[in-house]
């Protein structure tokens, strides 16, 4: 089982509007409704391309219950801390120039009781899995230092973690060595507190980051792809050539494209190609997390992999 966090769950509306404009009136082409936020995301495609997913984090009110059905009916288990305070809705507002206006609500405030049911459920949970997953940022209320203690968890039970978030909680939670990290380039500048040039300067600090215990930095750079450095040497991974629908939640489908190879033991370079071609297939779809394992396969060969020398 793939254990999943999804600190601050969502119900999340896309709609396609032509020529969306602010202060003017629109019906939207299509739309789509579903729960959402980055690790629900991530939980999405992993179960996609045939992987048993459970998520866990927080869900409260109305939004809480849609969450768990919709993840039910996709077939993700959930095991949430219910709280207090109503789940967040976002909205995304994709123009058929590929223009996208995102408008997301705060979220709910977490109590330091139901911070405490969440380290349970964490602990019981990672039993039965095989790695575990934290992405997206916390629920206002969670201690900045959480997903280091979590991760710190992990590492006594002897199962792998990736992180994906930003700011304060990536800085705290790269101090207990997870075995992937994976930000984007403003992110990985952000932590360490300098701007990267474009490989080279990418490389170099993620190496930095490996000499503190990581085992892979993988770093999304957009249309340009992404750079996996570990151990074994560092890569570009450049995507195929798609018809771009919208860009959200696409690092999300790399970070699960990236475990679920790693899941079934691929090599090295088949688990880069399958990270990049599943961001690549989901930015291909309308929706989040809607693309299938086989638009995955049919982009894999298109997928450009490139090593880079050391810079050691």
């Amino acid at each position: 089982m793939i254990l999943v966090l999804s600190c601050n769950a969502a119900m999340v509306r896309t709609y396609e509007v032509e020529r969306f404009r602010v202060g003017q009136f629109h019906h939207a082409s299509r739309f789509d409704v579903a729960a959402g936020a980055k690790g629900i995301n991530v939980a999405r495609v992993l179960r996609n391309l045939n992987h048993k997913v459970t998520v866990t984090g927080f869900a409260g009110g109305l939004i809480g219950q849609f969450i768990q059905t919709d993840l039910r009916r996709a077939g993700i288990k959930s095991n949430f801390v219910s709280i207090a305070e109503e789940s967040r809705l976002c909205q995304t507002f994709v123009d058929l120039d590929g223009t996208e206006t995102r408008v997301d609500e705060l979220g709910p405030l977490v109590s330091p009781r139901e911070v405490a049911r969440l380290k349970k459920m964490w602990h019981r949970l990672l039993a039965d899995a095989q790695i575990a997953i934290i992405a997206g940022n916390p629920a206002r209320g969670v201690p900045v230092d959480l997903y280091r203690e979590l991760i710190e968890a992990a590492n006594e039970a002897e199962v792998p973690t990736v992180l994906d978030v930003h700011d304060e909680p990536l800085q705290e939670g790269v101090k207990a060595a997870p075995q992937i990290i994976k930000p984007n380039l403003n992110e990985l500048e952000w932590l360490m507190s300098r701007q990267l040039r474009v490989p080279q300067g990418v490389v170099e600090a993620s190496q930095e980051l490996l000499s503190g215990g990581i085992e892979l930095v993988l770093t999304s750079l957009g249309v340009e792809g992404a750079i996996a450095v570990c151990g074994e040497g560092s890569w570009w991974i450049k995507p195929p050539q798609i018809e771009l629908v919208s860009r959200v939640g696409s690092g999300d489908a790399l970070v699960a494209g990236l475990v679920a190879a790693t899941v079934e033991e691929r090599p090295l370079a088949e688990r880069w190609r399958w990270a990049v071609a599943a961001g690549s297939a989901n930015a291909a779809c309308f929706g989040i997390g809607r693309c299938t394992r086989a638009q995955v396969e049919q982009l894999l060969e298109q997928t450009d992999l490139t090593q880079l020398p050391s810079n050691e």
